[in-house]
């Protein structure tokens, strides 16, 4: 996969998307609205498949797999940084699978240093966790599973708090 910051954000989506079609999974939403860049939401019926593939050493237990988990795949430009945020009803799983990418957390508002990510590297956000998704020389693909905390209520993309962003979205 051509992931390299001269790749368009057209193509890179389309090459994702080649890809994800590829494995048979079944795109139930695409988003490219995003001012950074945007995601890929997979069938929730396949979260099997997509656990056995992204994140075979994750172990999710009888009871996870029969809640909503909300697989996707996130596309970060390069340079690009999505908001510094946090969710109320759901931890994240990430996982860096093409690309360069970063990431910054902390417990508090105050922002820590970046870290690179690693290809393969697993990156567990718990709930309430400030977290931002770097883009850095080239289109990050990233995995991601969403562990919804209230599985009553389980969390959608207004579940956003963001503590802060570069395009000025609330």
């Amino acid at each position: 996969m051509n992931v390299s910051k001269e790749v368009t954000k057209d193509a890179i989506f389309n090459q994702v998307g080649d890809w994800l079609d590829g494995f048979g999974y079944r795109i139930v939403s695409r988003d490219e609205t995003r001012p950074w860049g945007g995601f890929f939401v997979i069938d929730e019926a396949q979260i099997g498949q997509f656990r056995e593939q992204f994140f075979p050493e994750v172990q999710l237990t009888e009871a996870q797999l029969k809640n909503k988990l909300s697989p996707k795949i996130l596309l970060a430009g390069p340079g690009k940084r999505l908001s510094w945020q946090y969710h109320h009803r759901r931890a994240e799983i990430w996982k860096l699978v093409a690309g360069e990418g970063g990431i910054v957390t902390s417990a508090t508002d105050t922002e820590n240093a970046p870290k690179t990510l690693t290809i393969g590297e697993v990156i567990r956000l718990e709930q309430g966790e400030r977290h931002r998704l770097l883009g850095l020389g080239s289109w990050a693909v990233v995995a991601e599973i969403w562990m919804h905390t209230d599985p009553a209520n389980p969390s959608d993309e207004t579940d956003i708090v963001r503590v802060q962003d570069d395009f000025a979205r609330k």
